[in-house]
């Protein structure tokens, strides 16, 4: 019947943007593979979508790696925030374990001075084997870009999908070997090009970690940083200039300060004062309830500035800015979902409701 009625006078078939947002409000998992690993590697270039085409070997392998471990990831995090009943104090203590997992036992820039990606910050702030000034940037990143913001996107493009499971028990064992297997790919990978390992002390310290995280999260009160108030105090301007100067303020301090004589603890101290006191403002101002316009405005504001940092890094080839597109394309039908807070609440951005499926996989 449903291919039938295209061809009724008076209808038009659907569009293909119409058909792909129906496919991907019925496969949720999918659309959370698109924005991680899309928004922390991709746009970013950490990431090289340009690999594509000029090493389409190694290509297949490293997005199948992206895929492991940030989907995975974010998965896992957010099931555990819904079975376990938890709020957004959970997630935060999760990503912390989830960037430990990434960067300590995978990418090893926690530990390895000579890995590429730290540059100065391989020696200014490394204390008994840990890049300390790095480390508080890094873990900062992923609970916001790699978990917090995919997470909540998906909410917001996807209403339907709220508080609801999409992993059985089967699915849950899918993600964690996932997860380990991709960090284990990246763990030898890396140690190929840098020759470098952390040795057992800091395995088993990242490993302890990793699990009191884990269970900090568990035992933690479902109102940790629960919005104070009830209804929404800030503009949208204000927590988009929150979500777009987060990271840069955090690169001033960390690399601004590195050739000074300040000391590198001072330098963590102070970065962990600004990144407490921006949350604490969103947490203070973002409201409970209608607040979902000014939830877009922050992660635009945070996406905005990852966009901006890829063009950055690619003015000779910007070949960044087709996802730029995207991305400004996607936060504009949001806008249009969630006008303000006055405005009733749109149901959904993507058309209209399907029968919610079952857990997934």
């Amino acid at each position: 019947m449903g291919a039938l009625a295209g061809n009724l006078p008076g209808r038009s078939p659907p569009n293909p943007p119409h058909r792909l947002l129906t496919f991907l409000r019925a496969n949720p998992i999918l659309c959370l593979a698109i924005l991680t690993p899309g928004i922390p590697e991709y746009l970013s270039t950490s990431s090289s979508l340009l690999s594509a085409v000029t090493n389409p070997i190694f290509f297949p392998l490293q997005l199948a790696i992206n895929v492991g471990q940030y989907t995975a990831g974010a998965l896992l995090i957010r099931e555990a925030m819904i079975r376990w009943h938890k709020g957004w104090g959970s997630v935060f203590l999760l990503g912390l374990a989830y960037g430990i997992t990434e960067e300590g036992l995978g990418d090893n820039t926690l530990f390895n001075s000579a890995h590429s990606a730290d540059g100065i910050l391989g020696s200014f702030g490394r204390f008994d084997g840990v890049n300390w000034v790095w480390s508080t940037g890094v873990l900062a990143f992923h609970v916001i870009y790699s978990i917090g913001l995919p997470i909540l996107l998906l909410g917001l493009a996807l209403p339907a999908t709220r508080g609801r499971s999409l992993l059985t028990r089967r699915g849950l064992v899918l993600a964690l070997l996932s997860l380990t297997a991709a960090t284990s790919v990246e763990t030898v990978l890396v140690f190929g090009e840098f020759h470098f390992w952390m040795g057992p002390y800091l395995l088993v310290g990242s490993l302890l970690a990793i699990g009191g995280l884990v269970a900090l999260a568990y035992r933690a009160p479902p109102t940790l940083w629960t919005p104070a108030s009830e209804r929404p105090l800030a503009s949208v301007v204000e927590v988009g200039v929150i979500g777009f100067a987060f990271f840069p303020l955090a690169f001033l301090l960390e690399y601004g300060l590195a050739y000074s004589v300040v000391p590198p603890a001072l330098v963590v101290a102070v970065e962990l004062v600004v990144f407490a006191l921006l949350l604490e403002r969103v947490r203070r101002r973002i409201g409970r309830v209608q607040n979902e316009f000014l939830l877009v405005n922050l992660a635009f504001g945070f996406v905005l500035w990852q966009s901006f940092f890829g063009v950055l890094l690619t003015l000779g080839l910007p070949y960044t800015l087709p996802l730029v597109a995207v991305a400004i394309l996607f936060f504009a039908r949001l806008r249009r979902a969630y006008p303000a807070a006055s405005a009733p609440l749109a149901s959904s951005i993507l058309p209209p409701p399907i029968p919610p499926p079952a857990p997934i996989v």
